[in-house]
């Protein structure tokens, strides 16, 4: 075999190696939402999402987030909390809306740094999803109810 033969056959197989990474990876991110989406809330839970205007929130935090391989920092999140309903504000992105009923809990999460946390639901819809607000803003959350 001569060697440009041996050169055109490495070659073939990065090709069919990247063809069917780039094939993968589109089917998981056709799953998750892809990169820096969540997949719409199931359609009980998206009746009860009301549009609410940013005065209408009673607590707004900021800070950074991850939303499916996407992350930003500080100060480019902002978390609109009511007692009914969260919105998620990450710049650049649809903004996430969650609702009370499609939360079965908070969960508190650690990085190297800070603290920070994600909303638990049965969908499993959120779980891409973290926030990280600047201060303690757990307690500030379990007054307005969400636990």
């Amino acid at each position: 075999m001569s060697p440009h033969t041996e050169v055109g056959i490495v070659l073939l197989g990065i090709c069919a190696l990247l063809v069917t990474t780039v094939f993968v990876e589109s089917r998981r991110r056709e799953k998750t939402g892809g990169l820096g989406q969540v997949p719409p809330p199931d359609p009980a839970h998206a009746r009860r999402i009301a549009a609410l205007r940013d005065e209408d929130y009673d607590l707004v935090l900021r800070g950074g987030a991850r939303v499916n391989g996407l992350s930003v920092t500080w100060p480019f999140a902002d978390l609109l909390v009511s007692r009914n309903q969260i919105e998620l504000r990450v710049r650049t992105l649809v903004p996430i809306r969650i609702t009370r009923t499609e939360v079965t809990g908070v969960r508190r999460v650690r990085g190297l740094f800070s603290r920070g946390f994600k909303f638990r639901t049965e969908s499993g819809r959120l779980d891409k999803v973290s926030f990280w607000p600047v201060g303690k803003a757990a307690e500030q959350l379990a007054e307005l109810g969400w636990h």
